[in-house]
């Protein structure tokens, strides 16, 4: 049955009733997620509607099949709509980057001395949480803020548990030293919750409770807590004044601003607390929303996913149907985190048409504007570096989607190999992957390793369909020409292959340049097109040089990484680990002396003796070790 047909016939038995419905493409891969009030209006809009924007035109072309879910009221379809796009990550939908790479602030109130830490993931373990935070930098200054105001432990479990006396920030008066000292647990506590306080914004309040324990502590004549007090007053007022910017009334709310072009949407929020601007964050993401209303609706469903409710959210668009902003409302009541409200009262949504609240929509829309810009000049630069990397290589198509290949070995133990991705000239974390080599063994084959990896990378293409449109190898002419022998194999998956070869000193020109300016000359890097072919030079700082080493060095980078842990595993597990006077550097050297675990193995005692470094009595240990492992 043709695409159009089976469409049109599942259009026909589509209901006039609430749900989500599910885009999926040839693969069957779900790529867009969507609620609606009446699923057979909304959904045969996609396909009957000839006004598309461009980003939903590309949608429609890539739709082969879709599913829908009824759900009881629109409420529902939103809180569904939001859980699938969590769980699924359609390509088409707005989508807030990974919560790894946004920061939270977890306060664990449940543990004995409680502490504010950043942490890169919300886990369901009775701990308050604040955030996500946009920006790591701001929250790196907030938490600067908080421990110059608060004195709040900052050092890791482990140092608190083993500290034999109070640090320097207890004799700066910047921790009240529970490491070793007795302090009152309820007091510390109460002062993290102040601290929290100030996090949320509760800036007023926070001062008035802090002059009511003031007060309380001089009164019970406690009055080095008291000048404790006054201390964290002194310092709280004079960073605030510097810190907020007072915007008139005495709001509390969240202004969004929102800005879109055809392949990207924008969106800045303005945090107001008590009549003070006291943060702001920024999030862009690729949207194939129809309209302003939805794409807010898809951004704040997944912004206010379980974090503080401001007592208003002031956004930028007017619905005319007031019942959608009423069905939005209830949603975000439901999966904000109410509990820990900023403030403690009822949410509203609202849409300024003057006025203060008004102004700072403005604001917000200004600055998404202004960093949707940014994020076009990105895009346009990244776009051009691929433009002149095609003509400079002879690719035949551009290369928008980019990998890179590289091999890290230490002698016999944990050889493996990385691979990292560009999309659009942009890394795309989600498609990196780490090869340990199955069919090498013995000494290091860095020709049969590049061999297995590129085979392994052409069967997957071939499976899944996701052929880069160009791959580099990091090395020279025989890694190159191990990856194109592999890739003989696969003569219906076409891509082109190269290899970027680092600089080296030029031996012609060596001692004449040494002579004459004390350093020898160094060639540029250098792409080979085919191992029988002189290479491509790049010239430093050239975009085609920028775009080609930028790629090379996180896959080295991502390589490097893995091969660590995968080293330590070896030698964690290995003999050495049990030898006594043997460290880690040393079991290092022994393993490159002798070419590795085997090599180590086949050592006579007088060889181990001979080793720099090594005291006799632990050569014979190891020898005697390595011995009964045999046995």
């Amino acid at each position: 049955m043709s695409k159009s047909r089976l469409i049109r016939d599942k259009l026909s038995t589509l209901p006039l009733t609430p749900g989500v419905y599910l885009m999926k493409d040839t693969r069957g891969t779900i790529i867009y997620v969507g609620k609606a009030k009446a699923l057979k209006n909304r959904v045969s809009s996609y396909f009957h509607k000839q006004q598309l924007n461009i980003k939903t035109a590309a949608l429609v072309r890539e739709v082969l099949d879709f599913d829908v879910i009824l759900t009881q009221t629109e409420v529902e379809a939103l809180l569904l709509e939001r859980t699938l796009i969590k769980h699924h990550k359609p390509r088409f939908n707005i989508l807030l980057r990974d919560d790894k790479e946004f920061p939270y602030l977890r306060v664990g109130f449940n543990e004995t001395w409680p502490r504010i830490e950043k942490v890169r993931r919300r886990k369901d373990d009775g701990a308050t949480y604040l955030g996500p935070f946009g920006s790591a930098g701001n929250l790196k200054i907030m938490l600067a803020t908080i421990y110059r105001i608060f004195p709040l432990i900052r050092c890791t479990r482990h140092e608190f548990s083993n500290v034999k006396r109070p640090c320097n920030y207890y004799h700066m008066k910047l921790c009240l030293g529970p490491c070793t000292l007795p302090v009152d647990r309820e007091m510390y506590v109460a002062t993290v919750r102040d601290a929290v306080a100030f996090l949320q914004g509760r800036n007023r309040d926070l001062v008035r409770e802090l002059k009511d324990k003031m007060t309380a502590a001089s009164e019970n004549e406690n009055y080095e807590l008291a000048a404790g007090y006054r201390d964290q007053l002194k310092a709280f007022e004079k960073l605030t004044e510097k810190q907020s910017v007072v915007v008139g009334e005495d709001i509390d709310a969240d202004a969004i601003g929102f800005s879109a072009n055809e392949q990207n949407a924008s969106f800045h929020v303005v945090i107001v607390r008590q009549g003070k601007v006291v943060g702001s964050d920024s999030f862009t993401s690729h949207s194939a929303a129809n309209g302003t209303g939805e794409a807010l609706t898809e951004f704040l469903l997944q912004y206010y996913d379980g974090r503080a409710l401001p007592p208003e959210i002031l956004l930028p668009q007017t619905w005319e149907d007031g019942e959608a902003i009423a069905d939005l409302q209830t949603a975000l009541q439901q999966i904000g985190d109410e509990q820990h409200s900023a403030i403690g009262k009822a949410l509203r949504i609202l849409t300024p048409q003057r006025g203060v609240r008004r102004s700072l929509v403005e604001i917000a829309e200004k600055n998404a504007s202004f960093n949707l810009g940014e994020v076009v000049d990105d895009s346009e630069k990244r776009q051009t570096e691929l433009e002149i990397l095609k003509e400079k290589l002879n690719l035949p198509t551009l290369p928008n989607r980019m990998e890179c290949i590289d091999i890290s070995n230490f002698h016999e133990t944990a050889i493996v190999a990385s691979n990292v991705c560009f999309i659009g000239g942009k890394s795309a974390k989600d498609q990196y992957r780490h090869y340990t080599i199955e069919t090498v063994q013995g000494a290091p084959d860095d020709f049969g390793s590049m061999r297995e990896v590129v085979k392994r990378r052409l069967e997957r293409a071939r499976k899944d369909g996701d052929t880069p449109d160009l791959l580099v190898i990091d090395g020279g002419r025989g890694q190159l020409q191990a990856a194109l022998d592999s890739a003989k194999e696969f003569p219906d998956v076409q891509l082109a292959i190269v290899s970027l070869a680092k600089s080296r000193i030029e031996k012609t020109k060596m001692i004449g340049q040494v002579m004459a300016t004390g350093t020898p000359q160094r060639s540029f890097e250098r792409v080979f097109l085919r191992p029988d072919e002189a290479p491509v030079p790049l010239p430093p700082g050239s975009p085609e040089y920028r775009l080609m080493t930028r790629l090379r060095d996180e896959a080295h980078r991502f390589a490097i990484t893995h091969h660590r842990k995968k080293r330590a595993k070896v030698l964690q597990g290995s003999t050495l680990e049990t030898v006594p006077g043997i460290g880690t550097k040393m079991r290092q050297k022994l393993l490159m002396e002798f070419g590795g675990l085997d090599g180590l193995r086949r050592a006579t005692l007088e060889q181990l003796e001979k080793v720099k470094g090594l005291r006799k009595e632990s050569a014979v240990a190891l020898h005697a070790a390595l011995k009964q492992e045999e046995k």
